[in-house]
């Protein structure tokens, strides 16, 4: 367009300008000399690509949108790389505004949980007072050794487990049924499972029996450790604002006990770690029961209690080989509490933090501090997080 206007100028101007009187020929500009036809087009051309850039990028917008419009339903619908032929489901594109930021990505950063893996969480193994317990091979382990091309043997583990159910996957013989009664430390294995069932914010949902229950938890973490309790015999089945109950099958035999809740200390990213602090109604006896991170559990365990050294040393290795196989670690801890300082010192200071208007998250993690210290190691589990097909 800016060529033929500059054309058409130029011949005009050598035609027809002398003509016109009213356009006053005899003082003629560089724009409109008919003695120099070729200045008087260029200057028209640039002068074109002034006037024609106002319509230009209207035209060029709608077609660059009608053009997005059939990469977005036509060509990435049909995308035979994006269809998913097990759910028959294919690639949708619900704007069309990103299809040339789609095509400059050249790498993809991705998390663990959800990306790589399906947010399945699965009790797998656990360690409990230095023993390592739970048999079987990771699917993480199984798609590193395909890749290297190496034959895992998995005839140790059976197809299915005894009590197979969602969140829990887990076998081994000296735990299952009632076989944990004559294990090594049974004493220790029994406070594991206790907490497994009552150190968490875990809501039971439904009739109170262990085939038909519901867990409605703040994350599959949780629900997959209190169905592993629930496996083990301590069944979690009732919470009301101030107690847990749990039916707790021992070496005594069955039996439904209740605990009153005194405070939770709430998991953050900066505690890494979660408390409950509860009362035993039959002993009257306070404990609080601790599950983290290795790293924050280890600095507050009773330094004065014998097993601790022996068991952190056995349960570091087993993260560790947990860790390698792909599966989730938390570390498990208790400590009694002496009712007299707990009810004259410490809880006025867990009150008046709570309610404190001013650094009350601060002054919380505080007071927490003060109670989360001298801990009985008890073990640790590992859940595994299928990976994506």
């Amino acid at each position: 367009w800016c060529a033929c206007s500059a054309v058409y100028h130029a011949s005009w101007t050598v035609r027809q300008y002398p003509q016109h009187w009213y356009m006053r020929p005899d003082m003629v500009g560089a724009d409109s000399d008919p003695g120099r036809p070729v200045q008087t087009g260029t200057i028209s051309f640039f002068a074109g690509l002034l006037l024609y850039s106002f319509l230009i990028p209207i035209s060029l917008y709608v077609s660059m949108e009608l053009v997005k419009l059939f990469q977005s339903r036509i060509l990435i619908a049909n995308d035979r790389d994006m269809y998913h032929a097990e759910t028959d489901t294919p690639a949708l594109a619900r704007t069309s505004n990103l299809n040339e930021e789609l095509g400059m990505v050249n790498t993809i950063l991705s998390d663990k949980t959800g990306t790589l893996t399906r947010n399945v969480m699965e009790f797998f193994k656990c360690s409990i007072a230095g023993v390592a317990y739970g048999a079987g091979i990771t699917e993480i382990e199984k798609a590193n050794a395909l890749r290297k091309g190496v034959v895992l043997d998995e005839r140790e583990r059976p197809e299915a487990t005894k009590c197979r159910e969602r969140f829990f996957n887990f076998y081994d013989d000296r735990l299952m049924g009632d076989a944990w009664y004559s294990a090594h430390d049974p004493a220790t294995v029994e406070m594991f499972f206790r907490l497994l069932a009552v150190c968490h914010t875990v809501i039971p949902d439904g009739p109170p029996e262990p085939a038909t229950i519901k867990y409605e938890a703040e994350s599959p973490d949780e629900a997959a450790l209190v169905v592993a309790a629930k496996a083990f015999g301590f069944f979690f089945f009732k919470r009301t604002n101030t107690t847990v109950t749990v039916r707790e099958r021992t070496a005594r035999g069955e039996a439904d006990v209740e605990y009153e809740v005194l405070n939770i200390l709430e998991f953050n990213s900066t505690r890494k770690r979660m408390s409950v602090v509860i009362k035993d109604k039959a002993t009257d006896k306070i404990l609080i029961f601790t599950k983290g991170a290795d790293t924050v559990i280890y600095e507050r365990l009773d330094p004065g209690y014998g097993p601790n050294e022996a068991m952190k040393e056995s349960t570091t290795r087993h993260m560790e080989e947990f860790g390698s196989a792909g599966l989730r670690t938390l570390c498990l801890s208790y400590a009694e509490v002496d009712p007299e300082w707990y009810n004259r010192e410490w809880l006025p200071e867990w009150v008046a933090a709570k309610t404190s208007l001013d650094k009350r998250d601060e002054k919380v993690m505080d007071v927490s501090e003060k109670i989360e210290r001298n801990l009985r190691l008890l073990g640790c589990t590992a859940i595994e997080d299928k990976l994506q097909e």
